[in-house]
C-alpha cells in the first residue's frame, strides 16, 4: 500500500510539473533567449553541482526573475575570468553575481543589488604575522584571475600575485605553501575549506574587507535588459521569494528546510490518499516518528562530538597562547574588565618570586599593585587609553638585599566583538641592568666629547686672544693716530665680546641649566621665534609655512626649547638661497609632541650626518660648532630626541620629539604662510 500510495504521489506531481513546464514553455518560446555567463566553480554562488546541473544562490535567484519577468534564460557556466571576456566581447549578454565597484562601473552597468559580498584574507592556521591587508606586503598572494580583489590589492608594493581559475585552486595553493595568503571571497572560500573539512588547517583573519553590492552585470548598451532584470529583482523581494532564496541558501536551510520537506510530503500523501490509508496512515505517522526521534538522537550525538571536539581545539589554543607567552622575554599578564587575572606566563611569576599562577585573583590583592598603577589600568579598561613604555621604582619588599629596581612597562586594552573593551594586557620586564649601562655609555660619551672640546677650545680662543694681542702690541706706537684708537675701541670689545659668547656656550654644553618640564603651546613658541627672526627671514625673502594645530603641547622646558628651536631655524635661514621655503610642522604621534624643520636648501653631506652634533664641527666659514651640540644636550635634558634627515641640494629636515602631555587637547591643524 505505501508503494501504491507513492506511486499515485509521484504521478500527480508529475502531471501538474508537466502542465506548468509546457504552459511556461509556451509562453517563453516566443522570447529570445538571454545568455548568461556565470562562474563554474563559485560555491555557493554559483558552480556545477555532483548531479552536473548548474546551480547555486545566483542560479535560484535569476530563474526567480524569470518567471516574474518572461525572461529565457539560458546560463552559460565557464571560469569567472572567460565569463568576462565573453561578456566584453558580446559572446553572452549578461554575467550574473559581480561585485560593484568604481573602476568595474567604467566598463560595465550594474543591476539593483540583492546582496552584499565580502573578501576576506585566509591564511594556514599556524600564520601569526599576516593580520590585515598591509602585512601582505613582500608575500605571495593567489587571487582568482579577474576577482575584485586584483583591484583591492593592486597598491601594495613587493608582492608577488598568483593568478588562478578559481578559489579552490588558489586555496590548494595555500595549503601546499606555494603562497603566504589567498584574498577572496569569504562565502566561497569557508564553503570549500568545510567542504574538504581543512577547518583545522586555514583560518581567516581580519575584518571583512569591502563589504560592496552585489548584482548583475550587462554591457551599457543592454540597458533594456537591465531594465527588466530590475523589474524582476524588485518583485522577487516584494513579494518574498527573494527571502525564501536568501534563507535556503545562508540561513537556517539545512535542518529546518529538511523537517518542513517532509512534513509537507507527508500532508500531501495524507491528502491523496486519506480515505483509503487512514489506518497505514497512522501507522506509517509512528514510524516517522520513531525515525524522527532516531534522526535527531543522532544529530544530538554528533553535536555533542563537535562541542567536544571544539573544546579540545580549545583547550589546545589556550594551551598554545600559554606556551607562546612564557616563551616571550617580558612578563605578561591579562586582566577582565573587574581586574581579576586571566592568565599570566612563568616569566612573570619568576620575576615576582611566586610559586603559584595568580590567575583569579584581583590585580589590587597582588604584589604587582605595588608597581602597576591601578589608576592607569582602570583608564585602559574604561575608555581604552594606552599606556606604553612607562618607567617607575620599585624595591621589593621580598628582594631585603636586592637595590631598588627599575620597571618599564605598558598597558593595552583587549578589545571583543564590535571593538567592545573586554579587559587589558600588561607587560612589564625590569630594565635596571639595562639603564645602568645606559648611564655608563652616557658618561663615556661625554669624557669623549670634553675631549672634543679642549681641542676646540684651543682653537677658538687663539684667534681672538692673537688680535687683542696683536692690537695692544701696536698701541703704544699707534697711540697717537685717531683711526687706529677708533679701530682699536671697536675690535677690541668685540673680541672680547666674542670670547665671552665662546665660554657662555661651553659652560651652557659642560652644564647646561636644570631642566623645568611645563604645559606649553608648541604654535605659540614657534610663532614667538619666527617675530624674533622676521628680519632675517625678510632679508633672505624666505617664504615660511607653518602646519600647527592649536592642541598640540609638550611637556618641556619652554626656555630650552626655544633656545632649541632658534638654533634650527638659523641654521634653515643660512642653508637657504634667496626665495627658499622654510616649513615648520608639530603633531601628535601617539603619546609623542613631533615638531620638524625643513628647509629646501644645500642639504649635508652624507659623510657628516652622523658628525653634525659633535661639538666644534661646523661648515659654516664663520661657525663655532656648538649650536647643534647644545641643541642635542638640551632636549636630551627634556627626555626628548632630536634626529635629522637630509639630502644633497634638496634641503634638510630637523626632527624634535617631545614627551606629551596627558591633558593635550587635539584640533584641526591651521595652515599659514609669512
Amino acid at each position: 500500500m505505501e508503494r501504491l500510495t507513492r506511486s499515485v504521489l509521484s504521478i500527480s506531481i508529475a502531471i501538474i510539473l508537466c502542465f506548468l513546464m509546457t504552459k511556461e514553455v509556451s509562453r517563453a518560446d516566443n522570447q529570445q533567449v538571454i545568455r548568461i555567463a556565470g562562474d563554474n566553480n563559485f560555491p555557493p554562488f554559483e558552480y556545477i553541482g555532483e548531479a552536473g546541473s548548474y546551480t547555486g544562490f545566483n542560479i535560484d535567484v535569476l530563474n526567480a526573475v524569470s518567471i516574474e519577468t518572461g525572461l529565457k534564460i539560458e546560463y552559460v557556466p565557464m571560469s569567472w575570468n572567460q565569463a568576462l571576456s565573453a561578456l566584453r566581447n558580446g559572446i553572452v549578454d549578461a554575467v550574473q553575481g559581480m561585485k560593484y565597484s568604481r573602476s568595474r562601473d567604467v566598463t560595465y552597468d550594474f543591476s539593483k543589488p540583492y546582496f552584499i559580498s565580502s573578501q576576506g584574507i585566509f591564511v594556514l592556521k599556524n600564520n601569526m604575522f599576516i593580520h590585515h591587508i598591509r602585512d601582505l606586503e613582500g608575500r605571495r598572494v593567489a587571487l582568482q584571475k579577474g576577482d575584485i580583489a586584483n583591484d583591492l590589492l593592486s597598491q601594495l608594493e613587493r608582492t608577488e600575485f598568483v593568478a588562478t581559475e578559481s578559489q579552490e585552486e588558489a586555496i590548494q595553493l595555500l595549503l601546499n605553501g606555494q603562497v603566504d595568503a589567498f584574498v577572496g571571497n569569504r562565502i566561497t572560500g569557508q564553503y570549500f575549506i568545510q567542504r574538504k573539512n581543512q577547518q583545522s588547517l586555514i583560518k581567516i583573519v581580519g575584518e571583512p574587507i569591502n563589504p560592496t553590492d552585489y548584482g548583475v552585470a550587462v554591457m551599457p548598451h543592454n540597458r533594456e535588459l537591465l531594465s527588466m532584470i530590475n523589474q524582476g529583482i524588485e518583485q522577487i523581494k516584494r513579494n518574498g521569494t527573494y527571502e525564501k532564496i536568501e534563507r535556503k541558501w545562508f540561513g537556517e536551510y539545512i535542518m529546518p528546510s529538511a523537517v518542513k520537506l517532509q512534513r509537507v510530503l507527508f500532508y500531501l500523501q495524507l491528502g491523496l490518499a486519506a480515505s483509503l490509508l487512514i489506518f497505514l496512515g497512522v501507522a506509517w505517522w509512528n514510524r516517522q516518528l520513531k525515525r524522527e526521534v532516531t534522526k535527531r538522537t543522532n544529530e544530538i550525538s554528533a553535536i555533542n562530538v563537535q562541542l567536544q571536539e571544539k573544546m579540545r581545539q580549545l583547550q589546545e589554543n589556550l594551551q598554545f597562547q600559554q606556551q607562546l607567552l612564557d616563551s616571550t622575554y617580558s612578563s605578561y599578564v591579562t586582566l577582565d574588565r573587574a581586574m581579576n587575572i586571566l592568565m599570566n606566563n612563568r616569566k612573570a611569576l619568576d620575576y615576582l618570586l611566586l610559586d603559584q599562577p595568580i590567575i583569579g585573583h584581583n590585580l589590587t590583592e597582588t604584589v604587582l599593585s605595588q608597581f602597576i598603577p591601578v589608576r592607569e589600568v582602570a583608564l585602559t579598561l574604561s575608555d581604552g587609553t594606552v599606556h606604553q613604555q612607562q618607567e617607575c621604582r620599585w624595591s621589593p619588599p621580598q628582594w631585603q638585599s636586592e637595590r631598588e629596581r627599575v620597571i618599564r612597562y605598558s598597558i593595552y586594552p583587549i578589545y571583543g566583538t564590535s571593538m567592545v573593551i573586554t579587559g587589558a594586557i600588561i607587560n612589564f620586564q625590569d630594565v635596571t641592568e639595562q639603564k645602568e649601562m645606559e648611564k655608563k655609555i652616557e658618561r663615556e660619551d661625554r669624557l669623549r666629547s670634553l675631549g672634543q672640546l679642549m681641542l676646540g677650545i684651543a682653537h677658538e680662543i687663539r684667534n681672538p686672544l692673537m688680535s687683542i694681542l696683536t692690537y695692544t702690541q701696536l698701541l703704544p706706537k699707534k697711540f697717537d693716530n685717531a683711526k687706529f684708537r677708533e679701530f682699536f675701541g671697536q675690535q677690541v670689545p668685540k673680541e672680547i665680546q666674542r670670547l665671552n659668547a665662546l665660554v657662555g656656550d661651553l659652560l651652557e654644553y659642560a652644564q647646561p641649566k636644570h631642566s623645568q618640564p611645563t604645559r606649553f603651546s608648541v604654535e605659540r613658541l614657534v610663532e614667538s621665534v619666527l617675530v624674533l627672526l622676521k628680519p632675517r627671514i625678510k632679508e633672505k625673502q624666505l617664504v615660511v609655512e607653518t602646519e600647527l594645530s592649536e592642541g598640540v603641547f609638550a611637556l618641556a622646558d619652554p626656555h630650552q626649547i626655544k633656545q632649541v628651536m632658534i638654533n634650527l631655524v638659523i641654521n634653515a635661514i643660512d642653508a637657504m638661497e634667496s626665495g627658499g621655503v622654510l616649513r615648520v610642522r608639530a603633531y601628535y604621534e601617539e603619546q609623542i609632541t613631533v615638531v620638524e624643520v625643513e628647509d629646501n636648501g644645500y642639504g649635508i653631506p652624507d659623510e657628516e650626518l652622523d658628525r653634525i652634533f659633535e661639538p666644534f664641527h661646523t661648515s659654516k666659514p664663520h661657525g663655532v660648532g656648538l649650536g647643534l651640540s647644545i641643541s642635542y644636550q638640551l632636549i636630551k635634558k627634556n627626555n626628548g630626541v632630536i634626529d635629522v634627515k637630509s639630502q644633497r641640494n634638496q634641503g634638510t629636515t630637523m626632527i624634535i620629539q617631545l614627551p606629551r602631555p596627558e591633558e593635550g587637547v587635539e584640533r584641526n591643524a591651521s595652515f599659514n604662510r609669512y
